[in-house]
């Protein structure tokens, strides 16, 4: 099982999850491909090949963007799986994960 990065997380980008993630499986796409949902968007996709399902990406998020296992959000899962290997290497400049979600429908968690 991996874990899968949401919808949440499009537009969002905190990258918390990035700096935890010991594998290097979480990887910065600047704009997602047209083809896909929010395409032209910024977002982080998780490699399933390379995720050891070591889940400190989860509660890394401060939004609750990534869920464990590919039944959670199959959608997303194959976006993650699709992307994941493409922006392979790529780094997303960190937000605090304090501050306030840029979408409106995103909240932060309470911790």
């Amino acid at each position: 099982m991996t874990y899968v990065n949401t919808a949440k997380c499009v537009g969002e980008v905190y990258a918390a999850c990035q700096q935890v993630c010991p594998q290097d499986a979480i990887h910065f796409v600047r704009a997602i491909p047209a083809g896909y949902p929010s395409e032209g968007q910024p977002w982080m996709a998780i490699d399933p090949a390379r995720c050891n399902d070591c889940g400190k990406c989860a509660p890394a998020c401060p939004i609750g963007s990534v869920v464990e296992g590919a039944n959670a959000d199959s959608l997303w899962a194959q976006i993650n799986a699709n992307l994941g290997p493409v922006f392979q290497g790529q780094r997303a400049t960190p937000r605090g994960t304090g501050e306030a979600p840029r979408r409106p429908d995103n909240t932060l968690l309470s911790r």
